[in-house]
């Protein structure tokens, strides 16, 4: 199913990428009851660590089950998360800087205050993403999928949203977008703060 929308996401059909992403909730939520205790991973080893220590920087953690998971404030600095589904997970507070979060699916996950800094998150899957203050200078958002994410505070500037899938996204109540690359491929300059040269910093 992933793929499939990630196939859609690339080819710009909004409406099937739309049903597709709904389907995959549906069904995440239908299996809501049979989601197992621990998380499974292809190493089982750095998901341990990360329950156990709430940090695992720079851990293979790709295609990682964390739906659901209470993994805020964790340290995921550098991880390889590629394909890692973080459906209704709690990030509040966690850092992701320089991760790798291509694919993955941010559905319905509270990430407030989350620093992705640096962070490769394209063609992930930002659906009702409570993204509230959270840090994506400089991220890599190319062709991603945005749908009714909350942005209030965040700070985009540098990112690089060319491509990106948007339905209902409000970058209006974000607190910087300086520098940031438009769907269109533009720059986004108002608000950006200008140093002033030393040699003509002078008061009247």
């Amino acid at each position: 199913m992933y793929t499939e929308i990630i196939h859609l996401i690339r080819n710009c059909d909004h409406r099937r990428v739309a049903f597709a992403v709904v389907t995959l909730m549906l069904g995440a939520t239908s299996l809501g009851l049979a989601v197992p205790s621990r998380a499974i991973a292809a190493d089982e080893e750095a998901i341990e660590r990360l329950i156990r220590d709430n940090a695992c920087p720079g851990c293979d953690l790709h295609e990682a089950d964390l739906r659901r998971l209470d993994l805020s404030g964790a340290d995921l600095t550098g991880a390889d998360l590629e394909g890692a589904n973080f459906y209704y997970a709690n990030l509040d507070g966690a850092q992701l800087t320089d991760a790798n979060l291509i694919d993955v699916n941010l559905g319905y996950t509270s990430a407030r205050n989350t620093v992705f800094d640096g962070a490769d998150l394209r063609y992930a899957i930002f659906d009702h993403t409570d993204l509230t203050n959270a840090s994506m200078i400089a991220t890599d958002l190319r062709e991603s999928y945005i749908n009714d994410a909350n942005f209030s505070g965040a700070v985009l500037d540098n990112a690089n949203m060319r491509d990106t899938l948007f339905h209902n996204a409000d970058f209006s109540v974000a607190s910087s977008l300086c520098g940031a690359i438009t769907w269109s491929g533009t720059q986004y300059r108002e608000g950006c703060e200008v140093a002033v040269p030393p040699e003509i910093d002078y008061k009247f």
